[in-house]
């Protein structure tokens, strides 16, 4: 089993990635990101609801245990024991995706500022490299696509 704060990073990762065209397309305001993170982590973090549940235990417990919690950001796939042996890898991935997914969100809604949609080309181009740089962080930190876990 992954780390509660991996659960919680990637879930508030995917989220952000996700809301970056909406923030090149859209001023949003300031809050917004402060909301995003904590539903994207409370998301990543739902299949471990088994833990406090007081009733219905054993059908949460089932959940968490099948293919579908992967739904809520991979948190089966992070629970896997390839993944748990490499708890310190998997923290520090993780962070390195938040921070990646942050600095994405952050650089879109700055780009949204500072030029006005009229005259930006290839907006989604801009929206897919800044979308892909986290991830490309995160492989780099892992040694490449096919490492050995």
């Amino acid at each position: 089993m992954a780390p509660a704060i991996t659960h919680f990073l990637v879930g508030a990762s995917i989220l952000l990635l996700v809301a970056t065209p909406v923030a090149l397309r859209y001023r949003l305001s300031p809050w917004i990101p402060l909301w995003l993170v904590s539903l994207g982590g409370l998301w990543g973090l739902g299949p471990d609801i088994h833990h406090i549940a007081p009733v219905y235990e054993t059908e949460l417990r089932a959940f968490h245990d099948s293919a579908w919690a992967d739904l809520f950001a991979f948190h089966y796939t992070l629970d896997r024991p390839a993944v748990r042996a490499e708890y310190n890898a998997s923290v520090f991935g993780s962070i390195v995706l938040f921070f990646g997914s942050v600095m994405a969100f952050t650089m879109a809604a700055e780009l949204r500022t500072r030029t006005r949609f009229a005259e930006t080309t290839a907006l989604h181009f801009v929206a897919l490299s800044i979308a892909l740089f986290p991830l490309l962080l995160l492989i780099a930190t892992m040694g490449g696509w096919f490492s050995p876990l």
